[in-house]
């Protein structure tokens, strides 16, 4: 599940489908179902569209659970292997009741059962399976929290479909329903896995602040007309504006407000954690229809995952630049790397661009000659991979390769280069790393710089053309001096970073052959 594509849309189709199906054709204009023969234009389409976009969202929302289960088992992302069997045969079960409401237009009383009983067991995996991760205390709570309302609800229905006592039925949901209540007064302090210093506030706060003020205004004035509402959207009974569980309401309607725009503001993980708060509010606690679970049980997942794709912004142990630091960082590094040898046309460069939780940054100059071409990842704003190229390499295979032992043993064979591994005569040298294939370090000195300048990374050289250096393990990079010494704030890796191409330069050079 990715958070701009199926997830949004399906947040979009279902947003209209409560606003004009739900509300507006059932609840404000009831007699606009019963005008495709007559009346007014606007009465007309509003019958129609309203049905339609019933299905398009139950289309939709199926095919999304369906692409999700199948990406997270496939990944092994949030469910771990013991569980995944399980998984499998529950949601399939789920998915078969939904595709059948779907294309019969309705779904037997004990199907729907049926449907409810997967739905439970589903939302429980699903909250089980995020307690294992490693994620943060308060949200493992807060997604325990929202997923709970859910399950409590279906044991409700399950209960009373079963035979069980309508009293028991009645204290599980209203229990599920405070327990929402709780979740969503909660989630400003729960689920944003960012420190408090990383947060902004402005836009959550105006937003959750004006759309309180209004449902409070509506509670005090219209109380029926926002009562109504709350039944045909959210299949929630409000409670008198002046009680103390009105109060909580409100309170409730501010954290979910300001947790849902905080998040859907943010990127990556955290955006689909926000898309999640709203499916499970498009989904509505009381859901009477296959469609509406869907969106729960949908909005559950996407919660989830989100919290788990966006725990490393809570891990302060690697080490974060801002993107103005970065930029100069970028713009130093550029500087220091060329040294004025391009030809007339071709002008140094360096750009950045950011997308969602992913930047990159490229640089291309000279250096004594050759063409350099920089290329420096980042995600969450920690550098993840560093890929440096000194020369033109084409589409020949490398004539050597240069990385620590351990590494090449740790690489599959399927990724590691067909050159036979050829020792330098230097027992510390050979000990800590593989040499493959033909590399010209006779040199003592030009040999003792790559050690130390080598690290966990990658160095792939073409004779006498072209060489590169690829350092791309996450953990490597925070513990790789010189390579990078974990921050961009000093000259420091700047210089070490210009000492490498230096030394790809020389190793170029060694390997040319001979003139004549």
């Amino acid at each position: 599940m990715r958070t701009g594509n199926l997830t949004a849309a399906l947040v979009a189709v279902a947003a209209a489908e409560l606003s004009l199906n739900r509300l507006a054709g059932r609840l404000f204009f009831p007699r606009a179902t019963l005008s495709l023969g007559g009346g007014s234009h606007a009465a007309a389409a509003l019958a129609a569209c309203g049905p339609f976009l019933f299905q398009l969202t139950a289309v939709l929302a199926l095919s999304v659970l369906v692409a999700s289960f199948s990406g997270l088992l496939r990944r092994g992302e949030l469910y771990p292997r013991a569980m995944r069997f399980s998984i499998v045969v529950i949601a399939l079960v789920f998915a078969v009741f939904s595709g059948q409401a779907i294309l019969r237009g309705q779904l037997a009383p004990r199907f729907f059962l049926y449907l409810e009983t997967s739905f439970a067991f589903l939302g429980l995996l699903t909250a089980a399976a995020f307690i294992r991760t490693p994620t943060l205390a308060r949200v493992k709570a807060g997604v325990v929290l929202f997923s709970l309302p859910g399950i409590l609800h279906a044991v409700a229905i399950l209960g009373a479909g079963w035979g069980q006592g309508a009293e028991t039925a009645t204290a599980l949901a209203r229990g599920g329903e405070a327990t929402l209540v709780i979740a969503a007064a909660g989630a400003p302090l729960l689920l944003s896995p960012r420190p408090w210093s990383e947060r902004h506030f402005v836009l959550p706060l105006a937003t959750a602040a004006t759309l309180t003020i209004l449902f409070v205004l509506g509670l005090a004035f219209r109380f029926d007309l926002m009562q109504a509402s709350a039944l045909y959207g959210l299949r929630m009974e409000l409670p008198a504006a002046g009680s103390l569980a009105g109060v909580a309401y409100v309170v409730a309607f501010f954290g979910w407000t300001y947790a849902t725009t905080e998040l859907c503001a943010d990127k990556g993980g955290m955006r689909l954690t926000g898309y999640g708060l709203g499916l499970l509010a498009l989904g509505g606690y009381d859901a009477g229809s296959p469609v509406e679970l869907s969106l729960s049980l949908l909005g559950l997942v996407a919660l989830a995952v989100g919290e788990l794709r966006a725990a490393p912004y809570a891990d302060h142990s690697r080490p974060r630049v801002s993107a103005g630091d970065w930029r100069d960082f970028v713009g130093r590094l550029a500087g220091a790397a060329g040294d004025g040898t391009e030809p007339d046309d071709a002008p140094p460069e360096a750009v950045v661009v950011e997308e969602e939780e992913l930047e990159v940054s490229r640089i291309h100059t000279h250096r004594r000659g050759h063409p350099i071409a920089i290329k420096l990842l980042r995600r969450r704003g920690t550098l993840v991979e560093l890929d440096t190229t000194v020369g033109r390499a084409g589409h020949d295979q490398p004539s050597a390769s240069i990385e620590r032992h351990r590494r090449w043993l740790a690489r599959s064979p399927e990724n590691r280069l067909k050159l036979t591994r050829v020792k330098t005569g230097d027992p510390t040298f050979d000990q800590k790393f593989s040499v493959h294939g033909d590399a010209p370090l006779g040199d003592v000195n030009l040999r003792d710089r790559v050690a130390r300048q080598q690290g966990d990374g990658v160095l792939t050289l073409w004779h006498g053309s072209a060489a590169r250096y690829l350092l791309a393990h996450p953990s490597s990079i925070a513990d790789a001096p010189p390579a990078f010494a974990g921050t961009v704030a000093g000259a420091a890796p700047v210089d070490s970073l210009v000492a490498i191409l230096d030394t790809m330069a020389d190793l170029i050079e060694a390997s040319q052959p001979p003139a004549g």
